[in-house]
């Protein structure tokens, strides 16, 4: 037995699985239960049909219920977009028909489904709208991961998690959107009793963040010899006592309460100054600060930037050190509820039931999403392949889309075309783009990330070291660099107990950026080919060994404790911004004002547009472009 199968089979993992151990390809027998369907999982639910996850060994388990299939970039949502890279779709077989619509929009993430959802608002349900999306369902990032282990339903974020509740009557975009999708405004998240160590969980996967709101939480911050211990240690809230219990040493400690405290704020620099000069060179050279600060902030600049501090810009950076006074809350599968609100609201009976818990856990009816019938169509599993204007021509009256699905080539047209997709898939499907919004688009660099959810059979692990989530430093050679379980939400029918013998998720983000000076472009290009290049077996393997080392001195067991893993895999997970992208030191246009402009019959509106992806900025872009169109028609 070679050592790396001793090893995983040591873990809990099943290193014999070969393609005899499928059954009309779902994976059978005992490794089934690494994705929560084993005999923990109700005899319902692990016959649910569709709702079983299919396998291939890049993608690995999916989970279970509607978003089984789709649990961040497959390989098969990346094959196809491979072929769209590699213009490769053409050879592809076509069909004859073709759709005409008023409006298609591309891309069934949150600004697409604003989009779609302001225009049949603002043309009163008269115009025919199609939104097509290449995942098998929809919500873009905003999806989630479902498992049930032991009985008990578990949901986590894919992604994109946590949101602000507007204020009553505030009449921001928000405030409305949660009047008419009927989302409750006040919330209640289940905190561990004093019985079970009065334990501080975070309502989502950020707060407990260094430079976020990690004093609202309590964190374990475990030290291995690279750190300077004698020998690995876990310590707790060690920003309570200023530092005390760390290896670091006194100027060490000294700059990272300063870092913390933000003492000084930007230095006096205003955003310009900020922008064009890196992350690396504020703290270093600006602020004078210890290499320990920079240690401590790079992964979380490399996380949400998406580059390494060396080349982040400065000014995006050093809005990650917050003083937050409560924790963010998130729904159980982060912003999956929005995505889900605003698709029920479109298309009545898309999703099963009609309250709040409904709109969480209801099943999808898919058959509905697309029916003949309806002012607004939403078709899944659907790659748009070209966009471009009848004959090339900026001024006709006509925009003609190729998508294919089920490896067929398919073609409809419309007056308008809403590119609600990101701006990599953007400038390879936009064929008849002017030069500008080409090479506008040509300076866009996306950074890849991982979302790693783990189900596991208790915490109690955790509660015997008095956290609910664990720092740890060495993040070039572990994966990521935190992870929590956060206070479940309370939704009637739907709240996992709070005990630490029961049911939980421990979720895991990080960022795939190189450390060090290499230049923006290669970097992200280096931590795709990384995320791209790892299989699910080998990713497994490495976090069961990396759970191992940091918890088995508290009792945790991988082969018992883990019940399931799910990887979601974001090839492009946000725009990176390095240092002089936002604000440019020639001051010429940002290209992101560039592109925002759209041309001819074709509005460009992917959340990216802000700088950053994310709701808002999805929702703010959503809402300009049906405006545009709904104007038009």
């Amino acid at each position: 037995m070679n050592n790396k199968k001793k090893q995983a089979e040591t873990l809990g993992m099943d290193s014999a699985i070969t393609r005899r151990d499928f059954v009309n390809g779902v994976l059978a027998t005992g490794a089934m239960a690494l994705c929560g369907i084993s005999g923990r999982v109700s005899a319902k639910s692990a016959a649910a049909g569709d709702a079983r996850p299919s396998w291939d060994p890049w993608t690995g388990y999916g989970g279970v219920g509607d978003y089984a299939k789709s649990n961040g970039n497959t390989y098969a949502v990346m094959q196809a977009a491979h072929r769209i890279r590699d213009n490769s779709w053409p050879q592809l077989p076509a069909s004859d028909k073709t759709e005409h619509y008023d409006l298609v929009i591309v891309g069934g993430g949150p600004a697409g489904l604003l989009a779609a959802y302001e225009f049949q608002k603002l043309t009163g349900g008269k115009k025919r709208c199609l939104l097509l999306d290449n995942h098998p369902i929809f919500g873009g990032a905003s999806k989630q991961n479902d498992f049930v282990v032991d009985g008990v339903p578990l949901t986590g974020p894919q992604a994109a998690n946590d949101f602000a509740v507007p204020a009553p009557g505030s009449g921001t975009q928000l405030d409305q959107l949660f009047t008419e999708l009927e989302l409750p405004r006040e919330y209640d998240f289940i905190q561990p009793s004093e019985s079970q160590g009065g334990i501080r969980l975070s309502t989502d996967n950020y707060t407990n963040m260094d430079g976020i709101g990690e004093n609202l939480v309590d964190v374990g911050y475990y030290f291995g010899v690279a750190e300077g211990a004698e020998s690995p240690y876990l310590s707790k809230n060690i920003w309570a006592d200023k530092l005390q219990r760390t290896p670091f040493g006194a100027a060490a400690r000294r700059d990272l309460l300063a870092w913390r405290a933000n003492k000084g704020g930007r230095a006096g620099l205003d955003d310009f100054k900020l922008d064009n000069m890196s992350y690396s060179h504020f703290i270093r050279q600006v602020k004078g600060y210890d290499q320990a600060v920079l240690d401590m902030s790079r992964p979380l600049v490399g996380l949400l930037t998406g580059l390494s501090p060396d080349v982040a810009s400065a000014r995006e950076a050093s809005h990650f050190v917050m003083h937050l006074n409560k924790s963010i809350p998130s729904f159980p599968g982060g912003n999956s509820a929005f995505a889900r609100a605003l698709v029920r609201k479109m298309i009545p009976g898309s999703i099963e039931g009609d309250g709040f818990a409904d709109l969480l856990h209801g099943p999808v009816n898919f058959a509905a999403l697309d029916r003949a019938d309806q002012a607004t169509r939403v078709r899944m599993a659907a790659t748009v392949v070209k966009v471009q204007h009848r004959n090339g021509d900026h001024d006709s009256d006509r925009v003609e889309v190729a998508y294919e699905q089920n490896n067929k080539l398919h073609r409809v047209s419309a007056g308008q075309v809403i590119m609600a997709s990101g701006g990599w898939v953007n400038r390879h499907v936009l064929t008849d783009m002017p030069s500008a919004i080409h090479d506008a688009y040509q300076e866009f660099i996306h950074a890849p990330a991982l979302v790693i959810n783990v189900a596991l059979t208790n915490w109690r692990f955790l509660a015997k070291m008095g956290v609910g989530a664990v720092r740890w430093f060495d993040d070039e050679h572990q994966l990521g660099f935190c992870g929590n379980i956060r206070a479940p939400m309370q939704v009637a029918g739907h709240t996992p107990p709070m005990d630490p013998d029961k049911p939980t998720l421990f979720t895991l983000y990080m960022g795939l950026y190189q450390p060090g000076e290499m230049d923006a472009r290669r970097q992200t290009v280096a931590g795709r080919m990384r995320l791209f290049s790892t299989n699910y077996t080998d990713y497994e393997l490495m976090l069961r060994q990396q759970m191992s080392r940091m918890f088995s001195a508290y009792g945790f067991d991988a082969r018992r404790d883990i019940a399931g893993i799910v990887l979601n895999r974001w090839g492009h997970a946000r725009l990176a911004r390095p240092a002089g992208f936002m604000m440019r030191a020639d001051h010429s246009v940002n290209p992101l004002e560039v592109v925002k402009q759209g041309y001819g019959r074709i509005i460009i509106a992917h959340s990216e547009l802000n700088g950053a992806q994310n709701v808002i900025g999805a929702f703010e872009h959503g809402a300009r472009a049906a405006q545009q169109a709904a104007a038009r028609v």
